[in-house]
């Protein structure tokens, strides 16, 4: 009677010491979590880029860095974001996640250098909008670790933005509109209208490497 007691005292014991180190775990991820993906980001953020960290659980560590000039920072996003064969309800892998991602020419712009916000705005583009870009070999930022995980950030200058999906639903809606303009000579220039009714002057943006 006494080995069954002493044995069931030590499953317990055992028992307890499990739970505490899973309820341990569970609040250092909990912790972490807080650290790098918090509800109210402690900076201010244009709500639509805020509303995406929030999605697509962008860190903190995103916006430590600020490029200049014509560059761009994204934060890619998968294509289809679904985590199933569309409705055969099978479940996606880890690795086919992954490797879909890291081919996805897509993401959400989370800063840009004061030549691409002009280019970008010219265009009807901003931070914060989801866009396709260009896969020539980017360049990726790592960031700090996560939870075992490398996020990271793509690299690339204004020129390799392909379309925005903001804009297109803006267009759409006529939120905003593209307008031609005669010039002195004559020919018709198309130029971009935002949503307050500022005409803009499409910028010029390099298309070669030179």
């Amino acid at each position: 009677m006494e080995s069954l007691t002493s044995d069931f005292k030590n499953g317990y014991e055992a028992k307890v010491v499990e739970v505490d180190l899973v309820e341990q775990a569970r609040k250092r991820l909990e912790e972490e979590a807080a650290k790098h993906f918090p509800v109210v980001a402690p900076f201010p953020i244009p709500k639509l880029l805020n509303d995406k960290r929030r999605k697509y659980g962008i860190p903190l560590s995103a916006f430590t860095s600020q490029p200049v000039f014509d560059q761009i920072l994204v934060y890619q996003i998968p294509v289809d974001e679904s985590k199933t064969y569309g409705e055969s309800g099978l479940v996606k892998t880890d690795q086919t996640l992954k490797a879909e991602l890291t081919e996805a020419p897509r993401g959400v712009i989370v800063a840009a250098g004061l030549t691409a916000l002009d280019q970008l705005a010219s265009h009807g583009v901003a931070v914060g909008h989801t866009i396709y870009f260009y896969q020539i070999a980017p360049l990726r930022m790592r960031l700090p670790p996560i939870g075992g995980k490398t996020p990271a950030l793509v690299m690339i200058q204004a020129r390799y933005v392909f379309g925005s999906e903001e804009l297109a639903e803006n267009l759409k809606t006529r939120k905003v509109r593209t307008i031609a303009k005669p010039n002195a000579d004559g020919i018709e220039e198309h130029f971009f209208c935002d949503e307050n009714g500022k005409t803009w002057k499409p910028a010029d943006v390099q298309t070669e490497d030179g």
